[in-house]
């Protein structure tokens, strides 16, 4: 298992161009693993009968045709989100799809992947935490929002979740909620931050934003994949056109939030390079809910 730490730094090593993270990205690719290396993602990372969240990382470059295959074959498909939030999303740079987990490594498989998928065990988390690490943006750059533009202040991107096992019709399932902030960086310490046990609750961090705000209900056997593209990215389009030679990703003049936090452009080369990190979630749950009863013993919920 990867800790949240390593998932961390390989965000930002897969990404490159990254203020504060070590390195350019101009080295050498890591090599795509060999298939004993590529792990199952049927089966949870950890042993035993655990319940909880668990989080994966595809980091992928200039693959847009097998991003547009992914969001084709699966965008019909029913998420956990509501309608409205998933269109938020993607209004902010983020496609929110529902893929079966019996059909997750067949998907994985079709990505080529920057070095080895990231993965982390998050478990149960009744308290807001940070799951996703973001990149960094400098003071004053823009990004694209649904009502315009904003002029950010130095901070970092990142998502922060929260989530618990709940009772349903058909056995357990996993109520979620998740929020994109953009953390606060580089601040003087107020006198308040400098008293006694004066910790900054996690949402009081940065700015958190609505448009980019879900809470959920997810059910095994459904993983929930978010990819960053931009609003108007339309895989019927991309996989529709003629291939271009040596033409490189065009270059976003503003990005949006689920870009700046998850998607990167290296203008080094002869063609610009864009890196995008692909997150997956899955529910792991038990096959029935206990509860505890009066007499001290426990009732199943089926």
């Amino acid at each position: 298992m990867v800790r949240h730490a390593e998932i961390a730094a390989a965000v930002c090593m897969f990404l490159g161009g990254v203020i504060g993270c070590a390195g350019d990205g101009a080295g050498p690719k890591a090599p795509a693993p060999q298939p004993w290396e590529q792990p199952n993602l049927e089966r949870p990372i950890v042993d035993g009968n655990q319940e909880g969240l668990e989080l994966r990382v595809w980091a992928v470059e200039d693959q847009d045709a097998l991003i547009a295959e992914l969001i084709e074959t699966y965008k019909g498909r029913p998420t956990p989100m509501l309608d409205s939030e998933r269109t938020s999303w993607r209004g902010s740079g983020l496609w929110a799809i529902s893929v079966p987990i019996d059909e997750l490594t067949l998907a994985r498989g079709r990505m080529r992947l920057i070095g080895v998928e990231q993965q982390d065990w998050l478990g149960l988390m009744p308290a807001w935490r940070e799951v996703v690490p973001g990149r960094r943006v400098d003071e004053g750059a823009m990004i694209a929002r649904p009502g315009g533009t904003m002029r950010s202040p130095a901070g970092r991107f990142r998502m922060l979740a929260r989530c618990w096992t709940v009772p349903g019709s058909d056995g357990p399932e996993m109520q979620v909620e998740m929020t994109v902030q953009l953390q606060r960086l580089h601040q003087r310490p107020s006198t308040q931050g400098l008293s006694i046990d004066a910790t900054i609750p996690i949402l009081e961090q940065g700015e958190n934003f609505a448009e980019l705000t879900s809470g959920f209900l997810m059910q095994p056997g459904e993983a929930l994949v978010l990819v960053p593209v931009q609003p108007g990215f339309d895989p019927e389009s991309v996989l529709g056109a003629e291939p271009k030679v040596d033409a490189g990703p065009p270059v976003p003049a503003v990005p949006t939030v689920g870009e700046a936090m998850l998607t990167s452009v290296e203008l080094g080369g002869v063609t610009p390079v864009r890196r995008r990190a692909i997150i997956v979630l899955i529910a792991r749950l038990p096959s029935e809910f206990r509860l505890l009863s009066l007499s001290g013993g426990e009732e199943a919920w089926r």
